[in-house]
C-alpha cells in the first residue's frame, strides 16, 4: 500500500487524490471526443466535468451522512472536513443532477451528452479504484486464502486485522471489471451514428450495475433487505434503469420483458441466508477476535451495553446457554459497545460471565449489522451466514429454542424464520 506517493515536509501527495485527479482528467479528454463525434462543441467538456465533480462530491457526502447519521451528530465539523465518507452511488446521483442542470442551462441534448460521458466515466471509475487500492481506504473484501489475497497493513483507513490475515483485494476486482467495460464502450463509441442516443448510457448502467453487484459479494458491508448491501440495491436499480433505457432507445418491447426476467432471477438468487458481515473486536485482555475465524461453528452474536437493563436481564440465560452447549461447535460472542474496558470488566465480574466478551467502543459492529437498539442478537451458521436476527431480550433457556439451536448445530438447518420466531 502507498497512501502517500510523495512527502515534501508538511506537503503530501496522497495516492487517492492523485488517482481521482487523473480519473477526472482522463474522463475530460474522452468527454470532449464524445461531444465532437456527436457534432457538439467539445468546449463544453471542461464545464461538464466540473459540474459532475461538484454534484458528485455533494451527492456522495449526503449519502455518506445519511448512512452514518450518528457519527455526524457526534462531531458535525469533524465529519464534514474529513477526507473520508464518500459513497459512489451518491456521487453518481449527485453528478447526474449537476450535469443535468448544466445541460438544461445550455440547451444541449441530454442523451447525446450522457453517451459522451459514459465512456470517460467508467474509465474514471477504473482509475479511481486504483487510488482506493493504493490508499487502502477500507473497501477491501472478506478474508481469503486465494493466491492474490493481500493485507492492507499500511491502509490509511486503518487495518483492524491481526498479523497474517489476508483479504480479497476488492478494489482490484472493480478496477479490472470497469476497465473491461471501458473497452466495450470505447469500441461502440467509435461509430456513434450507428447507435441511437442513450445506447452507451444504458450499457454503462447495466454493465457497471452487474459488476458492482458481484464485487459486493466479497465486500464487508452491512446487509439490508433480502441480505443485499446498499450498493447491491443501487446496482439492481442501475441495471433496471439501464435495461429500460436500452429498450426505449431501441424501441424493443421484448427487452423490457427481459429486464423483468433478469431482476426476478437476481432477486430469487438472493433470498437465501445472507453472509454475516465480518469484524474484528478486542477481548477484555486486548486479544483480537475475528468473526470469520469462527467459521465451522455456530455463532451466537449478541450486541449489548452495560447501561442497558434488558441486556442485563438476558445475560444469565446466555450464560446458561453457553454452558449447555460448551462441548458443541457453538460459541457466544457478546460485543459490548461501551466506551472503555473497566465498566465492562466490572459488569462481567458481577454477572460471572465466562463466554467471550468483546469491546467495540466505536459502534462499528453495530453499524455493520444495522442494529436499531440494545440488545440485538444474530445467529450465524457454520458457513458464516446469518440465519436469524433477534431484536430485544429473549429467554435463551426456552426448551423450544434450545431444540432448534441443536438442529442448526447438528444438521445445519435453521427451522425458524429470519426474525428468530418459529415458522408458522
Amino acid at each position: 500500500m502507498h497512501p502517500v506517493l510523495v512527502q515534501l515536509g508538511p506537503i503530501a501527495l496522497y495516492s487517492f487524490g492523485a488517482m481521482l485527479a487523473l480519473g477526472f482528467l482522463a474522463a475530460g479528454v474522452l468527454v470532449a471526443r464524445g461531444l465532437e463525434a456527436r457534432g457538439l462543441d467539445r468546449g463544453h467538456a471542461s464545464s461538464i466535468v466540473w459540474w459532475a465533480a461538484v454534484g458528485g462530491i455533494v451527492g456522495s457526502r449526503v449519502l455518506s451522512l445519511a448512512n452514518d447519521w450518528s457519527a455526524f451528530l457526534a462531531s458535525p465539523m469533524s465529519y464534514l472536513v474529513t477526507g473520508a465518507g464518500f459513497v459512489w452511488y451518491g456521487g453518481l446521483v449527485g453528478g447526474t443532477v449537476g450535469v443535468t442542470l448544466y445541460v438544461l442551462l445550455r440547451g444541449l441534448p441530454w442523451l447525446a451528452v450522457a453517451d459522451s460521458i459514459a465512456v470517460g466515466l467508467v474509465l474514471g471509475q477504473a482509475i479511481g479504484r486504483v487510488g482506493c487500492q493504493l490508499a487502502g481506504d477500507g473497501d477491501w473484501g472478506t478474508e481469503s486464502s486465494l493466491p492474490w489475497a493481500m493485507a492492507y497493513t499500511k491502509a490509511i483507513f486503518g487495518w483492524p486485522y491481526p498479523p497474517g490475515t489476508l483479504v480479497h483485494p476488492a478494489p482490484v476486482y472493480e478496477s479490472l471489471l470497469y476497465s473491461g467495460i471501458f473497452l466495450v464502450l470505447l469500441q461502440l463509441s467509435r461509430e456513434p451514428a450507428r447507435h441511437p442516443d442513450g445506447t452507451l448510457l444504458s450499457l454503462y448502467l447495466i454493465l457497471t450495475g452487474i459488476a458492482r453487484f458481484f464485487v459486493e459479494a466479497v465486500r464487508i458491508e452491512p446487509r439490508l433487505w433480502l441480505g443485499l448491501t446498499e450498493a447491491q440495491w443501487f446496482g439492481i436499480a442501475s441495471v433496471a434503469i439501464g435495461l429500460g433505457l436500452f429498450a426505449w432507445a431501441r424501441r424493443g418491447a421484448g427487452l423490457a420483458a427481459a429486464a423483468v426476467i433478469v431482476l426476478a432471477v437476481t432477486l430469487t438468487g438472493c433470498t437465501d441466508a445472507k453472509q454475516a458481515p465480518d469484524f474484528v473486536a478486542q477481548t477484555l485482555t486486548g486479544q483480537a477476535v475475528n468473526l470469520s475465524a469462527q467459521r465451522g461453528k455456530v455463532v451466537f452474536l449478541n450486541l449489548w451495553t452495560t447501561w442497558c437493563p434488558p441486556c442485563r436481564e438476558e445475560m444469565p440465560a446466555m450464560q446458561a446457554l453457553s454452558k449447555k452447549f460448551s462441548d458443541e461447535d457453538f460459541v457466544i460472542l457478546a460485543v459490548s459497545e461501551d466506551d472503555g474496558v473497566p465498566a465492562v470488566k466490572k459488569f462481567v465480574d458481577e454477572m460471572r460471565l465466562d463466554f467471550p466478551v468483546l469491546i467495540d467502543s466505536t459502534g462499528a459492529v453495530g453499524r455493520r449489522y444495522g442494529i436499531t437498539g440494545y440488545p440485538e442478537t444474530f445467529l450465524i451458521d457454520r458457513e458464516g451466514k446469518q440465519v436469524a436476527r433477534f431484536i430485544g431480550p429473549r429467554d435463551w433457556r426456552d426448551p423450544a429454542f434450545e431444540r432448534d439451536l441443536r438442529t442448526l448445530i447438528d444438521e445445519g438447518r435453521w427451522v425458524r424464520g429470519p426474525d428468530g420466531n418459529p415458522s408458522s
